[in-house]
């Protein structure tokens, strides 16, 4: 009982993070192997993250304790060049705190063929931010005068709670199941003003078009499965691992409110919107992925590869309801229909990494990583499209490993960047005519640019060692 209570003190402890990567599947690494070298562990995960690299591991290794990630401070910077219209330029940048990781592994039987887990962490928190407004006149005349303004914000978090479970069918071959609860949270808010106005008597409105929608959709929780398997010698390893797409929801729900107000003295119209509920029912989806990793040594060093493809999601209803905005106290027509929809496209991640064993107490580690956009959209009502707007996003990272007695410390840094242009419009603020102000225009001309750093410090204690570890791991 011990350990379980160490684990649940440090669960609480475990730092979350701020990040506007909210369309990437390789946004975080975890534990002293899998920073320092970006994820390239697949094939031999010889730590406690083996419960989330590949549970096919989890006996192959000779020492059982618990592995916590505490400090990693992260900057990270976001601009977009023409996201609110040609000429627009956005920068959301933030300081705070990449995921934690805790994890313990110990045996439920007096064997050492059989080896348990169990690990807290987040894999996903993202928090967009963009606000901007825009005041010009609407050529080619000076009689009309426009005004702009938006909010957007688009917040997303994902906590897995897992249990692994490891079967040793010889000293270098394991397999493995870890089975994770999955928590996902999202919300999007959305607050858009254009107007057009008078030049002469700016407080006189041709036309105006004010909208706020905002929704929240949760799930509790999903289950995702992974299964792995491990071969593991002196100077060779090779991985292969399988992730379910989520499944097995308990519960989910969602709510939205939206209110819209149309004015236009041209033809004299006038429109009004108003609404908000909660709804039981939402869907949520995940990808397949498979993962496959390699490593071989010579001499001091080690060699290390990994991948991991993500299978496309079609497009799918997150949420659709069809309500009464007057709850049946107007005579006339009053229902409306809202309903978000979104989709993936299918991602290959590929990482490297370098293992230097200086000696029996400091290991030196370095690692490269890809993190694609799997470019996915979020469209409302079929008119209102948001596609992420961050870029394909490539990591260097580099560091020491460092053991104390029966601890192991591990400090590294992380640098990310990445770079794209082309990108959807999420609309057009500085294009508005009388024509077109009551539509949702944009083009496919935004450029983006991310970059962050992050420095980590990880620990992990082994409290029993079972075997001779393997040459080139602590």
């Amino acid at each position: 009982m011990r350990i379980f209570n160490i684990f649940l003190v440090l669960a609480f402890l475990s730092s979350t993070a701020y990040s506007q990567t909210d369309a990437h599947y390789w946004s975080h690494q975890f534990g002293a192997h899998g920073l320092l070298l970006n994820g390239a562990v697949i094939s031999s995960a010889l730590d406690e993250t083996s419960i989330y690299y590949n549970p096919g591991s989890i006996t192959l290794d000779g020492n059982l304790g618990f592995a916590f990630s505490f400090i990693s401070p992260t900057y990270s910077n976001l601009s977009n060049e023409n996201f609110l219209g040609n000429g627009t330029s956005l920068s959301d940048r933030g300081l705070g705190f990449s995921p934690g990781f805790l994890a313990v592994r110990f045996r439920p039987f007096k064997t050492d063929k059989i080896v348990a887990g169990v690990a807290s962490f987040k894999r996903l928190k993202s928090n967009t931010n963009f606000d901007d407004r825009i005041v010009d006149n609407i050529n080619p005349t000076d009689v009309f005068v426009f005004r702009s303004d938006l909010k957007f914000n688009r917040k997303k978090s994902e906590d897995w709670y897992g249990l692994a479970l490891g079967y040793k069918i010889n000293e270098n071959l394991g397999i493995g199941i870890s089975q994770f609860s999955v928590w996902h949270g999202q919300s999007l808010e959305l607050d858009f003003t254009k107007e057009i106005l008078l030049s002469r008597s700016p407080s006189s409105i041709v036309q105006s078009w004010k909208s706020k929608f905002d929704y929240n959709l949760d799930v509790h929780s999903g289950w995702i499965s992974k299964l792995g398997l491990s071969y593991v010698a002196d100077n060779f390893g090779i991985g292969l691992t399988v992730t379910t797409p989520m499944y097995g929801v308990v519960r989910s729900s969602a709510s939205y409110a939206i209110d819209d107000q149309k004015l236009s003295i041209i033809d004299t119209s006038f429109q009004v919107i108003s609404n908000r509920a909660s709804l039981d029912d939402a869907t949520y989806k995940s990808p397949l992925s498979i993962g496959l990793g390699i490593d071989f040594g010579f001499g001091k060093y080690r060699f290390f590869a990994s991948s991991e493809y993500f299978r496309n999601i079609e497009t799918y209803t997150l949420f659709s309801d069809t309500s009464d905005t007057f709850d049946g106290v107007s005579i006339g027509e009053s229902e409306y229909t809202i309903s978000l929809t979104s989709g993936n496209e299918h991602v290959l991640n590929v990482a490297f990494g370098i293992e230097y064993l200086k000696n029996d107490r400091m290991t030196y580690l370095w690692g490269f990583r890809t993190d694609f956009n799997q470019s996915n959209n979020l469209m409302i009502n079929q008119s209102a499209e948001y596609l992420s707007s961050t870029p394909d996003i490539f990591h260097i990272s580099g560091g020491v490993l460092k053991t104390f007695g029966s601890s192991v410390f591990s400090l590294g840094v992380d640098l990310s960047y990445g770079k794209a242009t082309g990108g959807r419009q999420l609309t057009d603020l500085s294009n508005i005519t009388t024509d077109n102000i009551f539509t949702f225009s944009g083009d496919d001309s935004v450029e983006s640019q991310y970059y962050s750093i992050s420095i980590f410090l990880t620990y992990d204690f082994i409290f029993e060692r079972i075997a001779s570890s393997r040459k080139h791991q602590h």
